[in-house]
């Protein structure tokens, strides 16, 4: 249920137009997809605080008569459904004008998944577990530059990750409030650098 979710929005909801690859990645502990996308409201999407607008409903129409997809707006609220039941999280979907769905397939709570007894040396290496995969893998691709230059800005974010300035924008909030990044300086020449422990 949950592939087939993945699937069918990737090709409702697809911005044909564009030459980006479309892209559905089977991990060992997740399942992510990337899809060229014609963004309405940047951000993620949660089934509280979406509309259902299909971006092709010639295509949606047809899903729906062959029984690959439900009702308008079921997808969203399918992929919680399910991935809550499969593994204990929540699916991320973010929309911008890549569309991102990420899936996580390791249940909650194993062995493997809790912080080791041994204390780190450097705290700040690790992403908090509070990150979402999505936030983890950012965090992943601009240590190395904190780590030797001690700040980094957006658009130094951007260059460095590909994604766009609004979700920097969102991740950087983020990383404040898990207490790994702290800002610097006012909004226009804001940088961010690790929390010293």
């Amino acid at each position: 249920m949950i592939a087939r979710e993945i699937i069918s929005n990737s090709l409702v909801h697809r911005e044909y137009a564009s030459v980006f690859p479309a892209k559905i990645v089977i991990e060992k502990d997740r399942i992510y997809a990337e899809n060229w996308n014609k963004s309405l409201k940047p951000g993620r999407i949660t089934p509280e605080d979406f509309t259902p607008y299909p971006k092709n409903p010639i295509l949606a129409r047809f899903f729906v008569n062959i029984g690959l997809a439900d009702q308008l707006g079921s997808g969203v609220r399918n992929l919680y459904k399910y991935t809550k039941i499969y593994s204990g999280s929540e699916p991320e979907l973010l929309e911008g004008d890549i569309f991102k769905t990420t899936v996580l397939l390791t249940v909650e709570g194993k062995p493997s998944d809790k912080p080791s007894d041994k204390p780190s040396d450097k705290p700040s290496d690790k992403p908090s577990d509070k990150l979402s995969p999505a936030e983890e893998n950012f965090m992943e691709s601009i240590l190395p530059y904190l780590n030797k230059k001690g700040q980094i800005d957006a658009k130094t974010a951007g260059e460095l990750t590909g994604k766009s300035a609004a979700r920097i924008k969102q991740i950087f909030t983020r990383l404040t409030e898990a207490g790994i990044l702290e800002k610097l300086g006012a909004n226009k020449n804001r940088t961010y650098q690790l929390v010293k422990k």
